[in-house]
């Protein structure tokens, strides 16, 4: 190709990545954005099991709370 047309190209908009370049970027953004929002239900999730295993009278025996408060 000749100088002269691809520096005609690129001032008439025909080389401009700028579209797909951004397109990248937001759904980077997106994915990034949605994972930490995940990990963060996850987390409360798992929170709220722990609190609901650690309330059942099931385990509480007379050993184990010896074995708590040594």
């Amino acid at each position: 190709m000749d100088i002269q047309i691809l520096i005609k190209a690129k001032y008439v908009g025909e080389l401009d990545n700028s579209m797909a370049y951004s397109t990248i970027g937001f759904q980077t953004i997106a994915v990034l954005v949605g994972g930490i929002v995940l990990w963060r239900v996850s987390n409360m999730v798992h929170q709220r099991k722990l609190k609901q295993r650690g309330q059942k009278e099931h385990f509480k025996t007379r050993f184990s709370e010896h074995l708590k408060n040594r």
